[in-house]
């Protein structure tokens, strides 16, 4: 394991490549444990998904958030309940102190859904390639957690698919517009609020993060900046699995600033996202027995947090 700036650096290819049984004695898994369980976030290098993949969504991502307002509303999310579709600039309240975050997403969670074309194109087969990459790691968590069985999260997760409507799982692509001057930014206001990531975990891909501005919390209640890794894929761990796990996997409040360099600030900036729930029905609940939680179900905890984040009447 190296670090870059206090984020581990994990090679994921022996975990990737080993039988559940052979999986325990990796080195790279006590690496992935230490990371996941101390500042919350590793980057997992070698990960077997393909970076054309996540480029080509990239690409058709700008195309839709290029369209002018009135055509990206007709896909808006607007119950909230759901978990696909587009979210305009401000929509999201994602730490409901600030005001409506400087941003720009559109989520996929289900298929039949009257989807932009150009992002319904490229989408399915990077979120087959999350899926596979999540599993593995679910797995992983079972064996750094001793669990008698270690495909525990795994079971817990069957319907995370694209296309089942019995999980809140999705991809999504985060657009973050130019700032120019022109633009009135309130006070407080930030492209991302600090906030912890719901369900279980998350997978997140940069682009042209050269421009900066994500930052994670650390134990101490100082900011890091998270550097740019372009062929990694950042893993952090999410509320519920804290929960579920009696916090030896740490979800690490994270955020990301308007730049204060005018140059920086009229930059759009990109990333993709893969939030992972459980399945809607699974009982979330200590593993450890400890009762240091209530228990909750996976739909319930997911849609509290949806009222809490959303403007709906924007």
């Amino acid at each position: 394991m190296s670090a870059i700036e206090n984020i581990p650096v994990v090679d994921f290819s022996s975990i990737l490549a080993a039988s559940s049984a052979d999986m325990k004695t990796l080195p790279a898994m006590e690496e992935l444990r230490l990371a996941i369980s101390g500042i919350g976030f590793v980057f997992l290098k070698n990960h077997g998904i393909d970076r054309k993949q996540v480029d080509d969504v990239f690409s058709s991502s700008v195309e839709f958030f290029s369209r002018p307002e009135v055509e990206k509303r007709q896909f808006w999310r607007q119950d909230g309940k759901s978990n696909h579709g587009y979210t305009c600039m401000e929509q999201e309240r994602i730490n409901p102190k600030n005001p409506g975050d400087l941003k720009e997403s559109y989520d996929l969670c289900e298929k039949g859904m009257e989807d932009p074309v150009e992002i319904k194109e490229t989408v399915t087969d990077l979120y087959d390639a999350f899926t596979t990459l999540t599993n593995k790691i679910l797995e992983s968590f079972g064996h750094m957690l001793d669990l008698q069985d270690p495909q525990f999260f795994m079971k817990a997760h069957n319907k995370m698919g694209l296309g089942y409507k019995e999980n809140y799982t999705a991809l999504r692509t985060l657009y973050y517009p130019s700032l120019p001057s022109s633009i009135d930014v309130k006070p407080g206001q930030l492209r991302c609020g600090e906030h912890v990531d719901y369900g279980s975990l998350t997978l997140l891909f940069l682009f042209q993060d050269e421009n900066g501005g994500l930052q994670v919390k650390t134990r101490t209640g100082g900011y890091i900046d998270v550097p740019y890794m372009p062929e990694a894929v950042l893993l952090n761990g999410g509320a519920l699995m804290q929960q579920w796990t009696g916090d030896k996997i740490y979800a690490a409040p994270h955020r990301v600033l308007v730049p204060d360099d005018e140059t920086v600030k009229e930059r759009v900036r990109q990333s993709i996202a893969f939030f992972v729930h459980p399945d809607n029905e699974v009982l979330v609940e200590t593993i450890d027995g400890s009762n240091k939680y209530t228990p909750v179900t996976a739909q319930e905890d997911t849609e509290k947090r949806f009222l809490y984040s959303y403007d709906i009447e924007l």
